[in-house]
C-alpha cells in the first residue's frame, strides 16, 4: 500500500523527524535492535558535503545537470526506549538497501500490502556484516500493519 504525502504530511513528517535518533550508526554492535509504531515518512534528495545536490549518473551518486536525484527515505519510529533526559524515543529508520531487505520480508510474511502509518516494525535486529563483501544484514522479527 502507498499513500501519496500532501504538502503538509511532508512538513509534519520533517517536524516528527527533528531530535529522532539512528539506531543503526557506524559504531553499531551486532544484536542492536529497535521496535516501534511508524509515526511519519521522511524523504529528502541528498547532498554531498558543499551542498550540492547529488544525481544517479552511470549507477553512480554524482553532482549533475541530469539524472534521476538521489533520494534518502527514512522510517520515523516511536519507541519506548530512552537514552538520556532528551531522548523521545523516537528512531530514525534509513531505509538503506539492506534494512529495506529485511523490512520486505518482514511486511510480505505479515501477508501486508505494504508500510503504513501506525504501523510497527518488531524487532529490526542488526545480525552483523554481510559476508562476503560490503553491508550489513538486518532482521525483521514482525511487521505489525495498523488496525483500523
Amino acid at each position: 500500500m502507498t499513500n501519496t504525502l500532501s504538502d503538509l504530511d511532508q512538513i509534519n513528517a520533517e517536524l516528527m523527524g527533528q531530535g529522532a535518533r539512528n539506531p543503526f550508526g557506524r559504531d553499531i554492535e551486532i544484536g542492536t535492535q529497535v521496535s516501534g509504531e511508524i509515526v511519519a515518512v521522511v524523504r529528502r534528495h541528498r547532498h554531498n558535503s558543499q551542498g550540492q545536490p547529488l544525481f544517479w549518473v552511470n549507477r553512480r551518486p554524482m553532482v549533475a545537470q541530469a539524472g534521476d536525484p538521489v533520494i534518502d527515505s527514512q522510517l520515523i519510529l516511536e519507541t519506548d526506549e530512552r537514552a538520556d533526559a532528551n531522548d523521545e524515543g523516537l528512531r530514525a529508520v534509513t531505509l538503506d538497501r539492506d534494512v529495506q531487505r529485511a523490512i520486505s520480508a518482514g511486511v510480505r510474511r505479515a501477508r501486508a500490502g505494504g508500510l503504513a502509518i501506525g504501523g510497527r516494525l518488531d524487532g529490526l535486529l542488526y545480525v552483523g556484516p554481510a559476508e562476503p563483501g560490503p553491508g550489513r544484514v538486518y532482521d525483521l522479527r514482525a511487521y505489525l500493519p495498523p488496525t483500523d
